[in-house]
């Protein structure tokens, strides 16, 4: 894995982080470290895998990069001032570490010189359509792959803090579908890849979705959001009022009084901020020395903590060397005290004369102590205004020793601090005349005989919890540090000029999660002190809003509002050595009705210790109405080595308003939390490929999509053509696996809808005999025929030559059901690699590249063989047929090789029709043949004939003519017509393009060329592309 350089056992992040092969330690120090010898002082130790591994293992121990390797410093010596050992351990570790950084030139995030950037949230979540207001809902046939739209506007929430979860109902489309789980996508990944990332939940139509709570109806206001200028939000940091602290030669705490001693104010000339009033929340580190040891894997303190009120699973804050740890107490035992000996004389050193001066700012002076084999070092370094802030500066110095200082008639005097006397005397470097005099007096003490020494109280601390991991590091011996109640928050009760009476806080989390400031009542006070090195620290109550913001539109009423906020950087603390530390960051949230006066208020409340990209979601809920909403930070943007800039990321409000159900379309409820997959993707559409259920009817096949559009426009059975249908769909359709696939959400007439499904199964759509229907071109048997029997004027016939204007190829673009994209086929005749004029045509509703083709090359087909157009009128004979329809055509042009004439009288047996003509039939004709047109205008098929006499002829009998069922000799009905023609020279072909009814009886007819070679590739596979 990796070696980490810690600077110290404590909680914190590494100084360096380095990777490593396998090696020996030795090894690794050699190659990286400048100048290290295995036979020196090492200040550091080194955990292998958790096991500490003591120097003279370092040459034949083998680390590997699987191995998690961590070197921690260490101290060199009982004996050294702790001040010492840890500026030379701190100055060994950083030596080491910027050697290593110099020799591999690695710029490592999060030293102490380049804090790490962090993780980031990916603010752009899953997305769908934005459906237009008035807008078609999508209608789906078969099998397709649509984007659904939002049925509602989609919110977005920061969860677990780095993370951020967006819900949203989608309309998939309109009636019942069968949506399975590989259906869904995001982009072209199927959501089962994003595991617990994705959840989401099908309604049918009609279902009930209010106990969803993705289907809340919430507004999303516009002014609050991403800027242009690329930030995640509003920046609060313009909101921050400006810290004000007060800064003091010395301050007296004592009970719930802090006294300012030759005070001056960053504020000016005023000793308390002006600011500062009854109910103003101030932050107070009141330091004290204590003894700490090493035990049982605590860091144990002893020392005054009777101010704290410490309890088992009390939250604190201790403040070492500028940095905040926020702990739990674990154990606590209260102080014992002392039981007096008998006799005995107490151990002192006496000044020879008064102080001559208690401002040690411009001349510090520092001696030292030594006690029962310990000694003490004293540093006065300040202003201490007074014989009382001396002596109380002295005595915090030798916290644990058992000794004290005191005022003795005006000189200073220190001694044992009460019997049993431990005998013996006090020790002592030089000490500094301008305190003690020139001639200080030792005096040795008399051990007292029985009694027992105090037993001072002490704790242990613990991370998160009394029973978390143990609080261990601190350097052991003589400390002073700063331990209160978590936060270190205090309230302002009363104000004069010099003191300000306060009560401790305690820090609570109310019902809504938030955080909920009360006074403690167990807080004893301060224990009465001079501190020179405290600090007291509050803020200005000139504020600058963000906002206030309308939170839903006018007309609407919410009954509850969320707010998104998103610290971009983290929220971290570094300590000049570049350890992170806890910043905390609150914010005030303040909301009214409109038109309301008074303002209701939160105070959410940050602190963490994470250069990632952290986010919260806060809901509020309120009575109905409107309302108007504004944020502020309660301190300003510390800036520097702190990262605490917060974002207001988003405001929304849950309308009153929402429906219960949404009837006759099929919605989905999705939840998309973000991630490092998600955050890979370009393209976050959400996507579904549902199968659309038709009621009755299969689904995907063309007849299922056929009678869903024609029953929902409200046709019953009794007006659709159903048999035709059903032939179409169980003899061509289904047999050739051709479906119709497709979605539309534009406005389209039913017409065009229902012809764009029939041409997909290479059909069309008629009205027969008053029923609605549908036809399929292709080769077909002629139905019927026009002769000039029937005719009302002559039949003309246009001929289209060849040109370069013809379409010689076709381009089909459709939708693949394997990308579901737009794909192109090329529609190419043999030898025409290179075409003059391509057609481009979408063909929609189709999903596959054969079918595509086998369409398209009908196309081809038909530019270049259908070349004649043929246009006439009848009386009602045109009636007879439909659109589509394979008819015969004749004419009477001289030497055109047909005949049309009645049938004047029939006469059959089993054997043969015979039939006499009203015209003479000309037998000159090659390969004389005849078509029957019956009476109902249907046409027989082409029969040969045998010539009886002039006007008689006959043809072999066939069931299928029917003669029994000719009407001969009726007034009322028309013989029927026979074609007399040559095999060679057939009348025309034609399928019926339009059959117009006049006003007049009279119907004009256009037909267009019938060539079976245009359906030549009905069974094709598409070749591929031409190269």
């Amino acid at each position: 894995m990796t070696i980490r350089i810690y600077p110290s056992r404590l909680e914190g992040e590494p100084l360096e982080t380095h990777q490593h092969a396998s090696t020996t330690i030795a090894g690794w120090f050699a190659r990286n470290v400048q100048g290290w010898r295995p036979d020196m002082v090492h200040p550091v130790a080194l955990d292998l895998n958790g096991v500490s591994i003591p120097p003279g293992e370092w040459g034949s121990q083998i680390i590997t990069p699987d191995d998690d390797v961590r070197l921690y410093p260490v101290p060199f010596g009982p004996a050294a001032p702790a001040w010492l050992v840890w500026t030379a351990v701190a100055i060994a570790v950083a030596s080491a570490a910027y050697s290593i950084y110099m020799m591999s030139t690695m710029s490592q995030p999060g030293s102490a010189a380049q804090p790490g950037n962090g993780d980031q949230i990916d603010l752009n979540p899953a997305k769908a359509n934005a459906a237009k207001l008035g807008g078609a809902i999508r209608e789906i046939f078969g099998r397709y792959r649509v984007w659904p739209d939002y049925a509602l506007q989609p919110v977005s929430r920061f969860v677990n803090e780095t993370s951020m979860e967006t819900s949203m109902l989608l309309c998939v489309g309109v009636g019942n579908m069968v949506i399975n789980q590989s259906d869904i996508r995001i982009g072209n990944t199927p959501i089962s890849a994003f595991g617990t990332d994705i959840r989401y939940t099908l309604y049918p139509p009609g279902a009930v979705v209010s106990g969803d709570a993705r289907t809340e109806n919430w507004f999303n206001s516009p002014e609050v959001g991403n800027t242009g200028s690329g930030t995640a939000g509003l920046d609060l940091g313009s909101s921050g009022p400006e810290t004000v602290s007060i800064i003091a030669d010395a301050l007296v705490v004592s009970g719930n009084a802090i006294t300012l001693v030759d005070v001056s104010s960053s504020g000016g000339d005023a000793e308390i901020p002006p600011s500062w009033t009854a109910g103003t929340v101030i932050t107070v580190l009141a330091p004290d020395s204590f003894t700490v040891v090493s035990s049982g894997g605590y860091s144990v303190i002893y020392g005054g903590i009777e101010e704290l009120a410490p309890v088992v699973g009390l939250p604190v804050t201790l403040n070492y060397n500028g940095n905040d740890y926020d702990l739990v107490v674990a154990t606590y035992a209260p102080g014992v005290p002392a039981v007096p000996g008998v006799g005995g004389s107490s151990a002192t050193i006496t000044a020879s004369a008064a102080p001559t001066t208690y401002d040690f700012s411009s001349a510090p002076v520092t001696f030292s102590l030594s006690w029962q084999g310990t000694t003490y070092p004293v540093s006065l370094v300040t202003n201490y205004v007074t014989m009382s802030g001396l002596v109380s500066s002295i005595t915090s110095q030798l916290s644990g020793s058992g000794l004290v200082a005191r005022d003795n008639s005006g000189r200073l005097q220190i001694g044992e601090e009460s019997s049993p006397f431990a005998g013996g005397a006090i020790t002592n470097s030089v000490l500094p005349d301008a305190v003690f005099g020139a001639a200080p007096v030792n005096t040795p003490g008399v051990k007292s005989t029985g009694g027992t020494a105090a037993v001072r109280a002490h704790i242990t601390l613990a991370y998160n919890s009394a029973a978390g991991t143990p609080f261990t590091g601190l350097p052991e011996g003589n400390q002073r540090f700063s331990l209160g109640l978590f936060g270190n928050q205090f309230r302002i009760t009363d104000v004069d000029s010099q003191t300000v009476t306060v009560e401790r806080l305690t820090v609570t989390i109310g019902p809504g999660g938030e955080p909920v400031t009360t006074a403690d009542p167990s807080w004893p006070g301060f224990t009465e002190r001079t501190l020179l090195d405290a600090t007291v620290t509050g803020v200005s109550d000139d504020y600058e809003w963000l906002g206030p913001f309308l939170a839903c539109p006018d007309g609407e009423t919410l009954d509850a509002f969320e707010v998104n906020i998103n610290f971009q950087s983290g929220l971290v603390r570094y300590t000049d050595a570049g350890n992170k530390r806890s910043m905390p960051v609150r914010l005030v949230i303040q909301y009214r009705k409109v038109g309301a006066t008074a303002w209701q208020q939160q105070s959410p409340f940050y602190s963490r210790s994470t250069e990632n990209q952290i986010g919260f979601t806060h809901r509020y809920n309120v009575s109905p109405g409107q309302y108007e909403i504004r944020m502020r930070r309660t301190e300003p943007v510390k800036g520097g080595s702190t990262r605490d800039q917060v974002f207001w990321q988003a405001l929304r409000s849950r309308l009153s308003k929402r429906p219960a159900k949404y009837e006759g379309v099929t919605t989905m409820a999705l939840t998309v939390r973000t991630g490092n997959r998600l955050a890979a993707m370009s393209d976050r559409r959400i996507s579904v490929t549902p199968t659309r259920l038709y009621n009755g009817h299969a689904s995907r096949s063309i007849s299922g999509a056929l009678y869903h559009v024609l029953e929902s426009l409200g046709f019953t059975s009794s007006q659709i053509d159903t048999a035709a249908i059903d032939a179409l769909e169980s003899t061509y359709w289904t047999p050739r696996g051709e479906t119709f696939d497709w979605a539309t959400s534009d406005s389209k007439s039913a017409l065009e809808v229902l012809q764009t499904i029939v041409s997909a199964g290479m059909g069309y759509f008629l009205l027969s005999d008053g029923l609605i229907s549908a036809g399929r071109e292709g080769v077909k048997p002629w139905v019927g025929m026009i002769t000039p029997q029937e005719t009302t004027e002559e039949l003309q016939t246009a001929f289209k030559a060849p040109s370069q204007d013809d379409y010689d190829a076709v381009d089909v673009t459709y939708i693949s059901s394997t990308t579901w994209a737009e794909e192109t086929v090329q529609c190419r005749l043999p030898g025409s690699a290179t075409p003059q004029k391509v057609e481009d045509f979408k063909l929609d509703g189709v999903l596959n590249a054969d079918r595509a083709y086998r369409i398209g090359m009908r196309r081809l087909l038909g530019y270049q063989l259908q070349r004649l157009q043929h246009t006439t009128s009848t009386e009602m004979d045109a009636l007879c047929y439909q659109f589509m329809d394979r008819i015969v055509l004749a004419d009477d042009i001289p030497g055109g090789q047909t005949l049309s004439c009645l049938i004047a009288d029939m006469t059959y047996d089993s054997s043969k029709i015979t039939m006499v003509l009203s015209e003479p039939p000309d037998w000159s004709f090659e390969n004389p043949r005849v078509i029957i047109r019956h009476q109902d205008g249907r046409a027989a098929e082409m029969l040969v004939p045998t010539r009886i006499d002039d006007f008689t002829v006959s043809v072999p009998y066939s069931a299928a003519l029917e003669p029994e069922l000719w009407a001969m000799n009726d007034a009322y009905i028309e013989p029927p017509r026979l074609l007399f023609c040559s095999s060679v020279r057939v009348p025309y072909d034609a399928l019926v393009g339009e059959i117009s009814p006049g006003s007049d009886g009279i119907s004009q007819v256009t037909a267009i060329q019938y060539h079976p070679g245009k359906y030549q590739y009905d069974d094709a596979n598409y070749p591929g592309d031409v190269s």
